[in-house]
């Protein structure tokens, strides 16, 4: 079996402790983390270690997808450490979130390891689902 991994990241222009509560206010989490045409449907977050980080979104078509992870590390503002699955029935991956100060606001830095190329899966499809997430999210910013 495949496995591979992919790192993305980018600039966004907030705070870096508001770009870390983008990923565990639920609210927040709804506005952006579902790559492509997809939208957010429901976004559940149990902050704490060993809590569930879950996504349930509808695509383009309509078509219900879950990102169900549980978390594995919180440093408060640097780092979320997530043991993801791409579905309920998917195997683990880990994904790192990274933040850091730079120039102009936050670079955020995503790590997603152990990924099985299977069904649509592959490292191109993984690199531009994540970098439209990022997208979305630099385009919320302002809104952090």
């Amino acid at each position: 079996m495949i496995r591979f991994g992919v790192r993305v990241s980018r600039v966004v222009r907030a705070p870096r402790s508001r770009v870390y509560r983008a990923f565990l206010e639920p609210e927040l989490v709804a506005r952006w983390l579902a790559p492509g045409g997809s939208v957010v449907a429901t976004a559940t977050v149990d902050e704490r270690v060993g809590g569930v980080h879950r996504v349930e979104m509808l695509d383009e078509h309509g078509d219900a997808h879950q990102f169900d992870s549980v978390i594995q590390e919180l440093v408060e503002d640097e780092r979320i450490v997530l043991v993801f699955k791409f579905g309920p029935d998917a195997e683990e991956t880990l994904l790192t979130v990274t933040l850091r100060d730079v120039a102009g606001g936050t670079e955020v830095a995503l790590d997603h390891q152990n990924i099985t190329a299977e069904g649509p899966l592959n490292e191109q499809s993984v690199d531009a689902g994540w970098n439209s997430v990022l997208d979305k999210l630099e385009g919320v910013a302002d809104g952090l």
